[in-house]
């Protein structure tokens, strides 16, 4: 009974991978591209969701790729019957939260044989990845020292295994200034709709004395 409740538990954590499970992160100014595949894999689509919050991965091989978690245990399986968790790996718990500021329980170990449990049907699945984001909410001295500039925080890669052939996804994280937040853009977008009715209206008298003259 224990044993279903936890299962649960991780599967109910995971089944909802959107934008409600970390906060958006597009205010922050981090941005994560992926740059890579190495080797390249056909049949393989990746991308990241929400600025650097998400791996995303459409498998049209026809073959099992398994995501290493972050002591290279199997994480993730996306195989013909569909996409799968191993409750046994630590990364599961620990991508629950941004900072993993989490408990992980002690039956999570990377040597454990991994006990895999069904997520969904599909090829498809997106999942929270701390290596591809900056683990720390306080922000890197170069973006503390220069806020108003980009910069280059760091390259990273993600292991994975296509039956059984390693590869990498390669990215890059980056930060990009964000829009300020005391910048009135409401009254310079209202100021400029008045001014454009203000000419209208000057134009349209300026007709109407052309034609008053005439």
């Amino acid at each position: 009974m224990r044993r279903s409740l936890l299962v649960a538990a991780i599967l109910a954590a995971l089944q909802a991978p959107g934008a409600e499970a970390h906060f958006r992160t597009g205010k922050l100014g981090y941005r994560s591209t992926i740059t890579g595949i190495e080797p390249r894999m056909p049949g393989l689509r990746f991308k990241i969701l929400y600025g650097d919050d998400q791996v995303w991965l459409d498998n049209r091989s026809g073959k099992t790729v398994i995501i290493k978690g972050y002591s290279g245990e199997p994480y993730l399986r996306f195989s013909s019957g569909g996409i799968y968790v191993n409750i046994h790996s630590p990364a599961g718990y620990l991508n629950q939260d941004r900072y993993a500021r989490v408990t992980v329980p002690k039956s999570a170990r990377v040597k454990a044989k991994p006990d895999w449990q069904k997520l969904a049907g599909g090829d498809v699945w997106a999942w929270h990845d701390h290596r591809i984001h900056y683990m720390n909410p306080i922000p890197p001295p170069q973006i503390k020292a220069a806020p108003r500039k980009p910069h280059h925080v760091f390259d990273w890669t993600v292991p994975a295994t296509e039956n059984g052939k390693r590869f990498l996804i390669a990215g890059s994280l980056d930060y990009k200034p964000p829009p300020r937040k005391d910048f009135p853009y409401g009254l310079v977008i209202s100021l400029a709709t008045l001014i454009g009715v203000g000419l209208i209206g000057l134009f349209a008298l300026r007709r109407v004395l052309i034609r008053s003259l005439k």
